[in-house]
C-alpha cells in the first residue's frame, strides 16, 4: 500500500510490560524524526465499538478500515513535522495479525518483563481512580472516529463514575482479552491481571509469527534497564533510526536498574498466581 503512510516506516511498539512498554515508547520518542501516538486505541476499533474484548480478524482490515487508519496516522505524523510514525496500544497485542494487515511495511518492536512486576503495577492500576488527563488526552487529539462516538460515550461515563465511587472493586483496565470481565467477577482482581499478562505475551507472540523476522524485535525490559546504550543501539538499528542523544541521553538519565524485579521487595503474591502465570514466565527465562 503505497502511500503517505508507508514512506513514513510505521513503528508499532507491543507489549503487556505496562510501565516498561511506557518507558520505552516515550524514550524513542525523543527521537527527532519520530512522531509518536500515544494508545489510539478507538483509532485501531475503527467501525467496532461495541467489541466485547481487544481482538480482531484479519478479515476486518477491509479497505475502509485500513484507508481511515493510515490516513489518520499519516495526519498525525505531518502535523507533527516528522518523518516517521511510532504508536504504543496495549490493546494490539491481541490482533497482531490485523495490524500487520494494516500496517504491512511495519516494524514491531515488543517489550517482555517478568509477569510477577507486571501483575503488582496491574492491580494497582485496575483499584485506583483513573487519572482524568487520560481522557482529556483522547478528546484534544480527535482520536474517537465521529460515526463511533456515540457508542462510546454511555459506557465511558459509567465506568469512570463507577471507578470513581469504588476503586477497590477493580474495574476493567488495560487490553481485554475474551472473557476477562467474567474472570475477573468469578476470580477476583489478581487473577484477572496475572491473567492478562500472560494472554498478552501469548496473544502476542503467536500473532507476531505472520509478521517477517526482518520486521520484528523482542526486547526483555530487564536487559533494557540494565544496559540501555547497547539495548537502545540494537532497538535504534532495527528500526532504521540514527543513535540520537536525545534518546540515548534521556535513557542514561532516567533508566533504573533497580526497576527490575521489585516485587521481590513487597508483599509477595497469592501462592496461586504461579498457577496463572506459568509456563509463560519459565518460556521468557524468568525462574
Amino acid at each position: 500500500m503505497a502511500d503517505a503512510l508507508h514512506a513514513m516506516r510505521p513503528i508499532v511498539v507491543l507489549g503487556a510490560a505496562r510501565s516498561g512498554t511506557t518507558m520505552t515508547a516515550t524514550t524513542l520518542a525523543r527521537h527527532p524524526d519520530v512522531a509518536y501516538w500515544v494508545e489510539p486505541k478507538y483509532v485501531w476499533r475503527y467501525g467496532h465499538p461495541l467489541a466485547p474484548d481487544d481482538t480482531r480478524p484479519v478479515s476486518d482490515a477491509t479497505p475502509r478500515v485500513r484507508r481511515y487508519v493510515r490516513r489518520q496516522f499519516a495526519r498525525f505524523t505531518k502535523r507533527a513535522g516528522a518523518s516517521r510514525f511510532m504508536e504504543k496500544t496495549p490493546s494490539n497485542c491481541f490482533r497482531v495479525p490485523f495490524v500487520h494487515a494494516v500496517l504491512p511495511e511495519a516494524r514491531f518492536l515488543h517489550i517482555v518483563r517478568d509477569g510477577r512486576d507486571v501483575t503488582r503495577s496491574a492491580v494497582t492500576k485496575w483499584t485506583t481512580r483513573p487519572d482524568p488527563t487520560a481522557l482529556r488526552r483522547r478528546l484534544t487529539s480527535f482520536e474517537i472516529p465521529l460515526r463511533d462516538l456515540p457508542f462510546y460515550a454511555t459506557a465511558a461515563f459509567r465506568e469512570y463514575v463507577a471507578r470513581q465511587l469504588a476503586p477497590e472493586k477493580g474495574f476493567i483496565w488495560g487490553p481485554a482479552f475474551p472473557g476477562m470481565r467474567d474472570l475477573r467477577e468469578k476470580e477476583g482482581v489478581e487473577v484477572a491481571c496475572a491473567v492478562q499478562w500472560r494472554e498478552s505475551v501469548v496473544w502476542a507472540r503467536e500473532g507476531l509469527e505472520v509478521v517477517p523476522e526482518d520486521q520484528k524485535l523482542e526486547l526483555r525490559f530487564e536487559d533494557l534497564v540494565a544496559d540501555p546504550d547497547v539495548e537502545l543501539r540494537r532497538v535504534l538499528d532495527f528500526l532504521e533510526l540514527s543513535p540520537a542523544d536525545e534518546v540515548l541521553g534521556h535513557a542514561r538519565r532516567t533508566f533504573d536498574p533497580d526497576a527490575a524485579g521489585r516485587w521481590e521487595e513487597r508483599p509477595p503474591l497469592r501462592p496461586d498466581l504461579a498457577a496463572h502465570l506459568e509456563p509463560v514466565l519459565s518460556d521468557l527465562g524468568y525462574s
